[in-house]
């Protein structure tokens, strides 16, 4: 104790001295603390500092409602997205993959009864050739907003790359399809090919066969759905970082804050074509949250302190 009390008289040794040569002017400088001149700087200061907290609060505000703003427009932008290739899987690529997969299951069997060598007539097919139009969502604006104007990170950023990969993907399998079957229409096929060498993947001639036509089918429906699951789970991504930013606003600054937008996937659940997350596991797997660790005591007196400081500072 007597060691405390030695420390700080030295302190205060070394304060008085400092102040020493000041002594003669106490008088003048309490005059000057206590004039008009001192109480109008003060104001001023007050004022300029409340002026400040003032423009800062709005700034934060216009920020907050521009995030949300821009988040809306994504939703729309993700969710007409969305319902472009629904309308196309709806209206023909599920139609043309079912008839697709049944004929292949009759030609498989047509094999069969030949290969045991029962009668059979010539093996005759009824192919779905309908050129598909491509599609034109609103993908480089929606990437535009989402990766340069929102501050929101991880699965919505990756599942905007996503859509994007799969409407290109789409649209060049819908194009290389459209070729096949011109193709195919103006009978410029291999010598020795007939329609169904090319539809089914037959060979034609020894070691020689075509592929093509069942693998765009499949890449149609493989890349419709992708379209559909990324758009869908980026519009849950960008609703749930808008209610964040929402959450913050009315925290901050009271009353009713901007709404989120908010899309209804009830009808398509209902009609069955929504893909399914157990299709996606894997890239679902690389974005859940992490567990976070329970707080210690002296952590959570200091999140409560510092919860209170800034109430106290609105």
């Amino acid at each position: 104790m007597s060691e405390i009390t030695t420390i700080f008289s030295g302190l205060w040794a070394d304060f008085t001295a400092v102040l020493a040569p000041l002594a003669p002017y106490w008088a003048d400088i309490k005059d000057f603390a206590n004039s008009g001149f001192t109480a109008a700087l003060a104001g001023a200061f007050a004022g300029a500092w409340a002026a400040q907290r003032i423009a800062e609060r709005n700034k934060l505000r216009e920020e907050w409602q521009k995030e949300i703003r821009n988040t809306n427009t994504g939703i729309v932008l993700a969710s007409a997205t969305c319902n472009l290739a629904y309308a196309l899987k709806k209206q023909h690529i599920t139609a043309m993959k079912e008839s697709y997969d049944a004929d292949c299951k009759e030609k498989d069997a047509y094999v069969l009864r030949v290969a045991s060598g029962v009668p059979q007539a010539p093996l005759s097919v009824a192919p779905n050739l309908l050129s598909l139009h491509e599609i034109s969502p609103p993908v480089d604006t929606l990437q535009e907003i989402v990766l340069g104007r929102l501050s929101t990170t991880g699965r919505a950023l990756a599942a905007t790359t996503a859509v994007a990969d799969a409407i290109r993907n789409l649209n060049n399998a819908i194009e290389k399809r459209n070729e096949l079957i011109e193709r195919i229409k103006d009978e410029k096929l291999p010598e020795g090919a007939r329609l169904h060498h090319f539809y089914f993947g037959m060979p034609y001639a020894e070691g020689k066969a075509n592929q093509e036509y069942g693998g765009y089918v499949t890449a149609l429906a493989l890349y419709t759905d992708d379209a559909i699951f990324f758009s869908i789970k980026l519009c849950d991504d960008l609703r749930e970082h808008g209610l964040v930013i929402a959450k913050k606003y009315k925290k901050k600054f009271g009353g009713k804050a901007p709404g989120i937008s908010n899309i209804d996937w009830k009808k398509g659940e209902e009609e069955g074509l929504l893909p399914k997350d157990e299709g996606y596991e894997n890239w679902l797997d690389g974005f859940k949250p992490l567990e976070k660790p329970a707080l210690r005591w002296w952590q959570l007196f200091k999140k409560v302190a510092r919860y209170i400081a800034q109430r106290r500072t609105k």
